[in-house]
């Protein structure tokens, strides 16, 4: 049987993104395993902050991490409040497929249960799917949730 003991779960702090997380905290319960729960920020701030607000890349970027790092806190705590599954909260900097992979490879990760918005057409071809990057580079399995019709 597969034995799962660690389990990655990205997040970008959406609704969608913490039904990816039900599924996850049902597996950790069943296998004793601790979440790894993976938010990921961009390396730049945006074009429009950098533009409209009259400070520094630097303290732009040092404004989101501290605000990420509050909001990853914040919904681990949420979390735990329903489970006593063990979670870690991860930030990490960079390309969000590279990095969620890259980090799945550094702790040996069992599985990563990622959502995905389920786009298709034009929407999925300009903003790609990092859902999709992620099952392309992974090393180990990868379950995608896809939204519920009234989601």
């Amino acid at each position: 049987m597969f034995n799962i003991k660690n389990i990655i779960v990205p997040t970008d702090f959406s609704k969608l993104s913490y039904s990816a997380f039900e599924f996850a905290r049902d597996l950790a319960e069943k296998n004793d395993a601790v979440i790894h729960l993976i938010h990921i920020l961009e390396k730049t701030p945006p074009f429009l902050a950098v533009r409209s607000l009259d400070v520094s890349e630097d303290e732009i970027m040092k404004s989101m991490e501290k605000n990420a790092k509050k909001q990853l806190h914040k919904t681990v705590s949420i979390l735990r409040e329903d489970s006593s599954v063990q979670i870690k909260e991860i930030l990490r900097k960079g390309v969000d497929y590279e990095e969620i992979v890259n980090y799945s490879n550094e702790i040996n990760a069992d599985l990563i249960v990622i959502a995905t918005h389920g786009r298709t057409g034009i929407l999925h071809t300009l903003l790609g799917s990092v859902a999709e990057k992620v099952i392309r580079y992974a090393k180990c399995p990868v379950l995608v949730i896809t939204p519920k019709s009234e989601d």
